[in-house]
């Protein structure tokens, strides 16, 4: 399962653009990996298998690959976009409805792992869009009193 995971991880800061160590501080990846596991059901092991191979392939060749997935609407796009999203704003996005009856698996209901919905209660706070801002979440790790004042300081590394 470790290597599963590592490839997933590897994978996601492929999407993301952070590295693994990056994703792996915000506590998030075992989550992610079970809520796509959840949405995907009898899916996940394709998905993972495609995963297994981007992560396979040379690092020069990995970002044309997914270029390439992420503009199809086969059932990898669709996912990989949720999971941009997912990492990028902290909210699991149901895939589309095309998505659903191309790979004959129910839409979600109410309570399913594949509905809209925060997946955690630190996905807020974790989210990678304050960090490419170089801001914080407004109302979580506050910068302490008169930090507006200052002008921000932009990670040239992200």
């Amino acid at each position: 399962m470790k290597a599963h995971r590592d490839r997933f991880l590897q994978f996601c800061s492929d999407i993301t653009g952070f590295s693994p160590f990056q994703l792996e501080g915000t506590g998030l990846v075992d989550t992610y990996l079970a809520l796509i596991d959840g949405v995907l059901g009898p899916r996940a092991a394709g998905f993972h298998q495609f995963v297994g191979q981007v992560v396979a392939a040379p690092a020069e060749k990995r970002e044309g690959i997914l270029r390439a997935t992420l503009g199809s609407w086969d059932l990898n796009g669709p996912v990989i976009r949720g999971l941009i999203s997912l990492w990028y704003l902290g909210v699991w996005t149901q895939l589309p409805d095309t998505w659903y009856a191309t790979a004959g698996v129910p839409k979600p209901g109410p309570t399913d792992p594949g509905r809209t919905h925060v997946p955690d209660s630190t996905a807020y706070i974790e989210q990678l869009s304050y960090r490419a801002a170089g801001a914080h979440p407004p109302g979580a790790r506050p910068t302490g009193f008169g930090s507006w004042s200052l002008p921000p300081v932009c990670d040239e590394t992200v």
